[in-house]
């Protein structure tokens, strides 16, 4: 069993799930209080930070590396980022989980379409290694 089985942060997940998953995500190990001076580089909030605010990653790490920003701080931006980020997926998600009707019809016609293509590149496939039997 993984050591980090239970943490991931899934498409669909709640605000609630969201803060406190990231709550309780380890921070900076060297830093033991809010005001001691961080290391954005070796914290797994602050690539978060990275990946998706990243127009502000720039004031993240400096008030981290002068202790003018705490852990709690941080993690409580990067969730409300994150959360804002994975609305419009749960409203999307919990369309189409009212429709099961319609995404039925959205996967029969990506399979219709999908053979339609797939039998065309077989035909170019048998006349170019010349296995066109048939035809």
């Amino acid at each position: 069993m993984s050591k980090s089985l239970g943490n991931a942060i899934e498409l669909d997940s709640s605000t609630a799930e969201i803060v406190h998953k990231i709550q309780k995500a380890k921070t900076d190990p060297a830093r033991v209080h809010k005001h001691d001076p961080g290391h954005p580089d070796i914290c797994p909030i602050y690539a978060y930070h990275r990946a998706f605010r990243p127009q502000e990653c720039g004031e993240i790490r400096e008030g981290c590396e002068k202790g003018r920003m705490g852990c709690s701080a941080c993690k409580q931006l990067i969730a409300s980022a994150l959360d804002q980020l994975m609305e419009p997926m749960r409203e999307r998600r919990a369309y189409y989980a009212a429709r099961p009707k319609d995404v039925e019809d959205i996967l029969l016609g990506g399979t219709r379409r999908a053979r339609g293509i797939a039998k065309e590149t077989m035909l170019e496939v048998r006349e170019a290694m010349c296995l066109n039997y048939f035809g």
